[in-house]
């Protein structure tokens, strides 16, 4: 079965990354556990992207991230609202309520981004002994690949900040929302106000690896302690930071999501061009297809796909920056 579109995980490490894990191999170990060299450059490098001090940690994989940044921002008692269809909540088995047992209260969004509107209508029924309400959990893009606008972000951001509540941005794909909407970091989690957020160095390429960046001093209290309670304290930590050095440091992160996200609106493009609609604006690098069960019968013969949405026939089709004109030239033809 070809994995073309599953998703960036079904791709091989990026060559400039796995050939630096080797190169580095031949150095000794400096420091483990997040104290080592390339942790320090990759904070450096990420720091230059902020005026205010920040704080980072590592993770190996992207609902790891979530969970640690998430520990760092909640009380026992306090619970997470977020989109019904944000990773956290439906594709991370539970890993939040299991490790952590603070609950997650969920909105249906049309589009996958939240609003002040619909987190009003979420606050509504929270009163004493409920629930307390204390982080909001974004993904940027969304699951459905759309995106939030720096407006968006900052609204929901001064929302979450007037109701004395934080936010927390999953960033798994975020290269691929500040590639498309052509900004930076600065400008789209510095001045909107986010509070923390995940940088994605698997979907960008890396072989394993994201870095968590929190902006305020009071959720880096205990960071060794809780990579350590939560199984991310890597003995030789190297070999995950200098990924994400070397995607930060050769500006990866940045050239690989414009190559999926221009693959994904040819995709989108190639599909118009067979009569088949999208759910979804395609805004970054998921084309989201319309297609029907017989037709769905016959693709995934040959490629390795599901329905996202089964009741609508939603299909998720995911570009990456390995993505060829030929292989979607190859995928349209089943059409």
């Amino acid at each position: 079965m070809l994995s073309d579109f599953r998703g960036e995980v079904w791709i091989n490490v990026h060559s400039e990354i796995l050939k630096a894990m080797e190169e580095i191999n031949d150095e000794p170990l400096d420091g483990g556990y997040g104290d080592d060299v390339y942790a320090k450059r990759a904070t450096a490098l990420m720091q230059a992207n902020f005026d205010e001090e920040i704080f980072t940690t590592f993770a190996i994989n992207g609902t790891a991230a979530n969970v640690m940044a998430l520990k760092a921002m909640l009380d026992r008692f306090s619970a997470v609202l977020c989109a019904k269809q944000t990773h956290v909540n439906t594709y991370e088995a539970g890993a939040l309520e299991f490790n952590l047992g603070n609950k997650i209260l969920t909105v249906d969004s049309p589009d996958g981004k939240l609003t002040p509107a619909l987190l009003d209508e979420l606050l509504c029924g929270v009163q004493n002994y409920k629930y307390v309400p204390k982080v909001v959990s974004l993904a940027q893009p969304t699951e459905y690949g759309t995106l939030y606008t720096r407006a968006e972000l900052k609204t929901v951001c001064d929302y979450a900040h007037d109701k004395g509540m934080y936010v927390y941005l999953d960033g798994a794909r975020l290269p691929n929302a500040i590639a498309a909407q052509k900004t930076d970091l600065r400008h789209m989690i510095g001045e909107t106000g986010v509070d923390a957020f995940s940088f994605g160095g698997t979907k960008a390429g890396a072989m394993f690896g994201e870095m968590v960046i929190f902006r305020r001093a009071e959720f880096a209290r205990c960071l060794k302690y809780s990579q350590k309670q939560s199984m991310q304290h890597m003995s030789k930590s190297k070999f995950l930071s200098v990924q994400i050095w070397k995607i930060l440091e050769r500006e990866l992160w940045l050239k690989n999501a414009e190559l999926s996200n221009a693959a994904a609106l040819l995709l989108e493009a190639r599909l118009r061009e067979r009569g088949i609609k999208t759910a979804y604006k395609v805004e970054s690098n998921m084309v989201f297809a319309v297609i029907d069960r017989e037709t769905f019968e016959r693709i995934t013969k040959v490629y390795d796909l599901h329905y996202w949405d089964e009741k609508r026939e939603v299909v998720r089709l995911a570009a990456t920056y390995l993505t060829t004109e030929s292989q979607i030239n190859q995928f349209v033809t089943m059409f």
